[in-house]
């Protein structure tokens, strides 16, 4: 039988997994939400086993329906967030996820402290709550006893692959954001010093690159999956490069920007030389490129789709699913996400506002806003890492989304080429997967593997334009003047919870 390549995902909203041909056609899939995830306030946790056994019906499920034998498994999921483990490789409680709050506040103390400048300049990125040393550091201030009992600090793919193989491993490349040098691809003892962790970097797996990064499928995991014992799995970079590659990003000619917007929403450039950017925000990121010579330098915005659901759910009779456009004077900020917000805009205490209201707005208006809004936060990210006027190549959810495709060509007065279906993470795990077995190389791999874009979009002229560039200019004035109220904003919420009757955030 011809062989498969198998590829797992497991994301925030759902786990998928899919089986490539040769040809990089895509011959079976499987997908099952996220029932792992728990939500409590700020605590945004996952259940470890639950997340396994969703990863491992997922592979299963692919796996019936894939039509030949497979050559290897290969695996990613959503990145930062604390997976711990204790010395028998068994989860030490939930795992706090990136969307996780509870760090939020050493964020602005360790920053006023001037603390998280050394690090910044040795990993490119100033930790945020949803950084694993942070979170450590939580719970070495708050729950020292179960700090004590973790071994080893994994993110969600190095626990799918511990899971599948027995082996504790990782490739450096999702790695290095929090806690390593960025020229030199090594952890460094300048990410932990500053923040007085005591246990850090020790906790970590060894590493490995992608492609090396390797080990056989065990006979218990095989057994529940449907795969031979022994099968190659091998660690793919984190779900964002993963995706980002999908898109075409370095293996297609001409795409050299692409933005993805899923449960959060993600802008990424492909770059010799970071430093070339025009500016960078605190919360920036840049990783190795898995796939050649350059660096990925991404906006990791915590606020993406989940910005649609939080103004649905607090905006009572707002529209679900797509919007028409209704143009309108609500400017709105999408920063719902209790973890505040990451990049281009870098606040732990960022949360989101909503002007022009009054007794006559329509909710369609502020549904629409909600999606010029995170259009503005793609043109103030590409505004940040240049590239101004070139194709931006978009994946995710929203990429189906005709109207809101449309008007984020227009925002950024450049063409839009959406990718739809879901499977850019999917396919850009096969187009590294192959690359490593040898099925193809160089502008063939691309071809046979990687997300073929939709049509081009071009940018709309006249009124629409003029009214995309005025609210763009009324968005970053108002989001200018009450940035610096967000920490006193989040103070209120003490204050409430000191009356006795404040409502958890």
């Amino acid at each position: 039988m011809d062989p498969v390549l198998i590829a797992l995902d497991s994301g925030t909203t759902a786990v998928k997994a899919a089986a490539f041909d040769r040809d990089g056609r895509l011959v079976a899939s499987a997908e099952r939400p996220n029932a792992a995830l728990r939500r409590d306030g700020t605590h945004v946790e996952q259940d470890m086993a639950a997340t396994r056994d969703d990863a491992f019906a997922a592979l299963a499920d692919c796996t019936a329906a894939a039509p030949g034998r497979a050559a290897a498994l290969i695996v990613t999921g959503q990145g930062d967030g604390l997976w711990p483990i204790d010395a028998g490789f068994q989860p030490v409680g939930r795992a706090m996820t990136w969307l996780d709050g509870r760090a939020r506040p050493l964020v602005a103390e360790l920053r006023a402290a001037g603390r998280l400048d050394a690090i910044e300049r040795t990993t490119y990125a100033q930790p945020t709550a949803a950084a694993q040393s942070l979170q450590l550091l939580w719970l070495q201030r708050n729950d020292p006893e179960r700090l004590t009992r973790i071994a080893h600090t994994l993110r969600l793919k190095e626990w799918l692959f511990l899971s599948l193989t027995g082996r504790l491993a990782a490739e450096p490349s999702a790695l290095l954001p929090t806690w390593g040098d960025w020229r030199t691809g090594q952890p460094s003892p300048i990410v932990e010093d500053p923040l007085g962790l005591d246990r850090g970097i020790a906790l970590l797996p060894p590493l490995e690159p992608v492609g090396t990064c390797r080990a056989g499928l065990d006979a218990a995991a095989a057994s529940r999956i449907g795969l031979p014992s022994g099968l190659p799995v091998l660690i793919g970079p984190g779900d964002v490069q993963s995706t980002l590659i999908g898109l075409g990003l370095g293996v297609r000619p001409g795409v050299a920007r692409a933005s993805i917007f899923g449960t959060s929403a993600i802008h990424g450039s492909l770059r010799l030389d970071p430093a070339g950017m025009a500016a960078k925000p605190p919360g920036a990121m840049v990783q190795p490129y898995v796939l050649g010579p350059g660096y990925v330098c991404t906006h990791p915005s915590f606020n993406g789709a989940t910005a649609l659901g939080h103004a649905a759910t607090l905006f009572a009779g707002l529209p679900q699913g797509p919007v028409a456009p209704v143009y309108s004077g609500v400017v709105l900020h999408p920063f719902f996400e209790p973890g505040g917000e990451r990049a281009p805009v870098t606040s732990p205490f960022a949360s989101a506002a909503a002007f022009g209201l009054s007794g006559a707005t329509d909710p369609a208006a502020i549904a629409w806003a909600a999606r010029e809004a995170l259009a503005f936060v793609t043109r103030h990210a590409y505004a940040m890492m240049g590239g101004d006027g070139e194709d931006l190549v978009v994946g995710g959810g929203l990429a189906g989304d005709a109207a809101f495709m449309q008007f984020l060509a227009t925002a950024l007065q450049a063409p839009v080429r959406p990718v739809a279906g879901g499977q850019a993470g999917l396919r850009g795990l096969a187009t590294i997967a192959a690359g490593t077995l040898g099925w193809a190389s160089g502008a063939d791999l691309a071809e046979r593997f990687a997300c073929a874009a939709e049509a081009r979009i071009e940018p709309e002229q006249g009124p629409v334009a003029t009214y995309a560039a005025g609210k763009y200019e009324v968005f970053a004035r108002t989001l200018g003047a009450i940035s610096d109220a967000w920490p006193a904003i989040a103070r209120l919420n003490d204050l409430a919870a000191a009356t006795g009757k404040g409502h958890r955030t």
